[in-house]
């Protein structure tokens, strides 16, 4: 079972930026356990493959090596079915399914043609995804892929879609001057008032797609300024988080944005980090048979995974994984080890011949 996968995982340290020890592990797992996979690897990442066949169906599975930092007072110890350790909901019980799973095949043959990829640095900025790093160079080789599981922490819920990101600076320009001779200038706080008062008034936006909703939000996360205690600053800018509808293009959440912008007359938008949405794969039938199999629950996703990467170049993919998402990030971070059993029979009864 995968569970001693799972503590073998939790015993490397991998946070952020320092996923080559837990790399090469995997790296050395696949080559020692299913020879019959191709391998690449691209720094800390890695992606392995069956064969093609053209009459099979191509599915992936899907999770990253890196953690946050965290602390647990318990790493390693099982307590009343829990396993504890930092990564094990988030999601490195995602990660041991998917090697045992690698182990299985070795020997057995699935109906599906499989990719495997375990990526680096999830837990930070997008530009430096380790799964966009793959699609940037293997391209063509992805786009094999008809659809994608992503084993982040779902408790073994399948949820589908999710919202895009974006964060902008709204910025307002002003003129420098003494705080005791305010006339002098123009105070750029002040002119952020409009934002400010939109913002407190705005209600999240539903959007349904088929019974399932996914609430449209947006706030101010950050504010920076130039000036001081006594100066009347001469600019004031606001970080806007805009979580937006997986019925929208990033273009068009761009265009909803700058609307804004000319709304609350501010003087510049600067956007500082574009994540697409998913398509709410809710017509695959690759998904619908699973379901139907497993007679699970689906649920939509408020929030961004890296569904999103696939969604954006075509292929669907949905999150389904055995870790418990309270758990994410948490101090003594726990996964339910029934849970992790659950996952890896699942997937491996449907992925089997």
């Amino acid at each position: 079972m995968p569970v001693s996968l799972l503590q073998k995982l939790i015993s490397i340290p991998s946070v952020y930026g320092n996923e080559k020890e837990i790399a090469d592990f995997v790296e050395n797992f696949i080559k020692e356990k299913n020879s019959k996979l191709s391998v690449i690897r691209e720094n800390n990442t890695i992606v392995a493959y069956t064969h093609f066949e053209s009459k099979k169906k191509t599915i992936a599975l899907v999770g990253h090596l890196d953690t946050v930092p965290g602390e647990n007072d318990y790493t390693g110890q099982i307590i009343n079915g829990k396993l504890y350790g930092l990564g094990t909901s988030d999601m490195k019980a995602g990660d041991a399914v998917m090697l045992k799973l690698i182990e299985d095949f070795a020997f057995k043959s699935s109906k599906y043609n499989l990719f495997f990829i375990f990526y680096e640095k999830e837990e930070g900025p997008y530009l430096d995804n380790g799964l966009r790093q793959i699609f940037d160079r293997y391209l063509d080789l992805l786009k094999k892929i008809d659809f994608a599981f992503v084993l982040e922490p779902t408790d073994n819920v399948v949820q589908v879609g999710c919202l895009g990101v974006i964060h902008a600076w709204f910025k307002f320009k002003g003129k420098r001057a003494h705080s005791a001779r305010p006339w002098e200038g123009h105070n750029a706080i002040h002119k952020g008032w409009k934002l400010l008062k939109f913002l407190n008034e705005l209600e999240p936006v539903e959007y349904k797609v088929g019974k399932l909703s996914y609430f449209e939000v947006l706030n101010a996360t950050m504010t920076e300024f130039k000036g001081g205690r006594n100066i009347i600053p001469e600019e004031f800018k606001v970080n806007l988080n805009y979580r937006f509808s997986p019925t929208k293009t990033l273009e068009e959440a761009k265009e909803d944005l700058l609307k804004i912008k000319e709304q609350i007359e501010a003087d510049e938008i600067e956007f500082t980090d574009l994540s697409p949405a998913a398509r709410p794969c809710i017509d695959n039938p690759i998904l619908v048979e699973f379901l139907k199999r497993f007679n699970l629950p689906i649920e939509p996703k408020q929030a961004w995974t890296d569904v999103a990467q696939f969604s954006y170049h075509g292929i669907d993919a949905v999150n389904f994984g055995p870790g418990q998402p309270h758990q994410a990030h948490q101090k003594n971070e726990y996964v339910e080890i029934e849970k992790v059993k659950e996952c890896y029979e699942m997937l491996y009864a449907f992925l089997k011949d």
